[in-house]
């Protein structure tokens, strides 16, 4: 497997401006739309409304490069919480290399991986999915509870320590903890947004479990996609994709709206009759209707229909003269009738001459004073005469001038008299239009301008008036009944164009920009794939690698590992082959399998150069695993060791042994548990050791008879030197590039100690130990002891004896 370098060489945003740039099919308002859609809801928004400048490419010299933290594990102490009662600190080395944890189940060993990944998440993946109320009630330690704390300490080089710490109150829940973090020397500050890991533990996650490797392939498809998808960052394609799906969706409104009114719109104008509905429907069967033609359509001001609503307007409001106003003038006709009657003409001249004479006559006086009358010569012109002509010239002046008067007045009342009758407005017919009572009206306005000769003016409009008011009532209420008909059915479907409208200028105002929008998502539909498949190769290649390490005697090989659909379709597809024949991967893996995959594909994920973690935490990884897949896991262990810190909780002792058995440089420690979940870390002893350290501490106890004794301890002396011979045959084998299960019948085949004592010195099971056995005074005993006493044929056993096993032991052990 080749060194763990750059997963993801671009960030998204640079490989998607690379598409775009590429891309002369897209307009520029489309790209920029894509890349806001990138960034926020809000930039898109912002870059659709025209309310922000058009993004920019950023140049490479302006890009930021963040280097990773790179934090190592460096502690976790855990009090009161899961299997820990008493505090107890598991101490490891902050520095690239291997670390195995050994304990057996109950031991407490994984009470430490949970607290850590409390720490970090505020949840464990292992209890998420227990539901039952024991597991929301144990995760306090039922020997001492409290204080209940874990205290995780990463360290970070060239910078100080930093610790993230989980306190709960005597009492609280497990979601009622109080978390907090502080860097060596400064104040605790709460929460842990101080580490600036919350993105990065979601996308990077170095912790795995047992639970999780099983749940990462069992459940369905689409969360392996999540999870990958994180990683590749897929994740903001998919946001973008649906901000802008959901931009464009809302944005798409007004011309949904403005359709579905369209669409009732034709409807309503095929069943109307008015003639401009006619004209609004001929419009609106264009693909792009002319909305000012419609407009104008709408408001009428030249359509026929208007125009003879018009005209029935005007009929509906002809002026006819009231009755008491004909009967008020033909009253005053009558009367200066009756009064010029009084006065006529005849007197009237008589009168007039009269008064010429008799106004000479006073002229005549003023001239000659007191003379007889030039005319008769009877009177005489004295001034009596003189008063009385001029008092009687006056009253004919009067008289005359009231005579004027009535003739002038009469004149008057005359042409008042005849303006009613003149006055009458004539109406045309309306083509189209009946109206019942215009027949009635003309003739009555034709008989009040005919006036008879032999009829009084008077007289004459009293007869013919209040014919022509009736007709005139009829008539209007009938043009108004027209206009009214014609409006009535007219207004609404005015009005519904009016909306429709409204809707379509607000339509418009919009396409453009729906325009863009649908593009720019197309476009991201469309790429999506493309770049699924460009961020996926990486890890893909990586997973293959690796699960070619793990899969040792598998028949099952991983020919691809894509990412398919999107949305409720999405889903991880791994198509392999099995014997060379393609077959669906995860259908024909068993469940050892199933986990070697799982973990394939957790270590790119986890190891990714970004990842600001530069450790990796594996809980229980082996458990169903066996033997060769071990030898194959320990192999992935080695590499990511070289720039990693790997951590793995083992529930047994396999993989410490193998990993003793290979030679490979790790820290191994031990996790053992105590009366009260008092926890013990230590580091662990070879399992060759040990049984030479349980056989001296059988052999020193006092309370054990020497016939128990005799019996038990050669067993136990076969297990060391054994132990010590299969580590040093198998890690021979290993380093000669033998396979592991070759090594296993191998061994099997030989069942007796010296055969396996041959087996770890010569490499050979038939070859004479009795030189090596001899070589040094102590192994002789040992390995006496070893094959005697299965058979019961020890005397006596000694501390000494023992002494001569772990020196054998040791002797063996040396030989790699």
């Amino acid at each position: 497997m080749t060194e763990s370098g750059p997963t993801v060489e671009q960030s998204l945003t640079e490989v998607v401006w690379d598409l775009l740039d590429a891309d002369s099919g897209l307009d520029e308002q489309s790209k920029y739309a894509v890349i806001a859609a990138l960034e926020s809801g809000g930039a898109l928004r912002e870059q659709i409304d025209g309310t922000a400048a058009p993004v920019e490419r950023p140049s490479a010299s302006d890009a930021e490069v963040v280097e990773p933290l790179g934090a190592y594990l460096k502690s976790i102490t855990v009090a009161g919480f899961r299997g820990i009662g008493p505090r107890a600190t598991l101490e490891v080395s902050p520095y690239p290399g291997i670390t195995v944890i050994s304990g057996r189940n109950g031991s407490g060993k994984s009470s430490f991986a949970e607290g850590l990944e409390f720490a970090l998440t505020g949840e464990s993946y292992r209890w998420r999915n227990k539901r039952a109320k024991m597991w929301a009630d144990s995760w306090r330690n039922l020997h001492q509870g409290n204080p209940c704390e874990v205290r995780v300490e990463f360290a970070v080089p060239g910078a100080k320590v930093t610790t993230a710490g989980v306190d709960w109150a005597d009492g609280a829940d497990l979601a009622g903890s109080e978390t907090w973090t502080q860097v060596a020397g400064a104040k605790r500050q709460p929460g842990t947004s101080s580490l600036g890991w919350s993105n990065a533990l979601d996308i990077y996650r170095p912790l795995l479990t047992y639970d999780e490797i099983g749940g990462l392939l069992d459940q369905e498809p689409s969360k392996l996609y999540d999870a990958l998808a994180t990683l590749l960052g897929l994740e903001e394609i998919q946001d973008a994709e649906k901000r802008l799906a959901d931009l464009l969706s809302e944005r798409k409104q007004p011309r949904a709206v403005a359709t579905n009114a369209l669409r009732d719109l034709k409807v309503t104008l095929q069943g109307a009759g008015d003639a401009r509905a006619v004209d609004a429907a001929k419009l609106l069967k264009k693909r792009q209707p002319d909305l000012d033609a419609v407009t104008a359509l709408v408001s009428g001001a030249d359509s026929p229909q208007t125009i003879l609503v018009a005209k029935l307007r005007a009929i509906a409001e002809i002026s006819v003269p009231d009755l008491d106003d004909v009967v008020s003038a033909t009253t005053t006709l009558r009367q200066r009738e009756s009064k010029a009657l009084e006065l006529a003409d005849q007197a009237l001249d008589a009168a007039e001459h009269r008064s010429t004479l008799l106004r000479q006559a006073l002229s005549y006086r003023d001239i000659v004073d007191d003379e007889q009358c030039p005319v008769c010569g009877v009177g005489v012109l004295d001034d009596g005469w003189k008063q009385h002509t001029r008092d009687f010239l006056a009253s004919e002046d009067q008289r005359l001038s009231d005579y004027r008067t009535a003739q002038a007045e009469l004149k008057q009342a005359r042409a008042a008299a005849e303006a009613l009758l003149s006055g009458l407005a004539g109406v045309a017919p309306i083509d189209g239009v009946q109206l019942p009572s215009l027949g009635a009206y003309s003739a009555a306005v034709a008989d009040a301008r005919a006036r008879p000769s032999d009829v009084a003016l008077a007289d004459h409009a009293d007869q013919v008036m209040p014919m022509v008011a009736e007709a005139s009532a009829e008539l209007q209420a009938e043009a108004t009944a027209a206009a009214e008909a014609l409006e009535d059915a007219w207004a609404p479907i005015a009005a519904k164009i009016n909306g429709w409208l409204s809707l379509e200028h607000t339509a418009r105002s919009s396409d453009d920009v729906v325009a863009r929008l649908d593009a720019a998502k197309k476009w991201v539909t469309a790429n999506a794939n493309v770049l699924r498949n460009q961020r996926m190769q990486p890890i893909a290649d990586r997973a293959r690698e690796i699960w070619s390490q793990l899969r040792q005697e598998s028949n099952v090989d991983i020919s691809s590992i894509t990412l398919q659909g999107a949305r409720t379709h999405r889903k991880a597809v791994l198509e392999g082959s099995v014997d060379g024949q393609p077959a669906a991967a995860l259908t024909v893996m068993s469940q050892g399998e199933l986990h070697a995959l799982a973990l394939a594909l957790f270590i790119p994920r986890a190891t990714a150069q970004a990842s600001p973690f530069r450790f990796i935490v594996l809980d229980d990884p082996i458990q169903a695993m066996d033997p060769a897949k071990i030898d194959g896991f320990i192999s992935v262990l080695r590499t990511l060791a070289e720039n990693r810190q790997v951590i793995v909780f083992s529930h047994d002792d396999r993989l410490a042994a193998s990993i003793r058995q290979l030679g490979v440089p790790a820290q191994l420690l031990e996790v053992t548990r105590e009366t009260g979940s008092s926890i013990t870390v230590k580091t662990a002893e070879n399992p060759a050791k040990r049984y030479a350290n349980d056989a001296f501490a059988l052999v020193a106890d006092e309370h054990v008879g020497d016939d128990i004794k005799r019996r038990a301890a050669p067993g136990l002396f076969r297990l060391a030197l054994e132990s010590a011979a299969q580590q040093v045959f198998y890690a021979k084998r290993a380093a000669a590039g033998q396979p592991h299960d070759e090594s296993e019948v191998e061994w099997e085949l030989h069942k007796k100690t010296n055969q396996r004592v041959a087996l770890a010195v010569h490499g050979d099971a038939k070859a004479d130990i009795a030189a090596w056995r001899s070589y040094r005074k102590h192994r002789f005993p040992a390995l006496s002891i070893s094959n005697r006493g299965s058979h019961g044929d020890i005397a006596s056993l000694s501390k000494d004896d023992v002494g001569d096993l772990h020196k054998t032991v040791n002797d063996i052990l040396a030989e790699l």
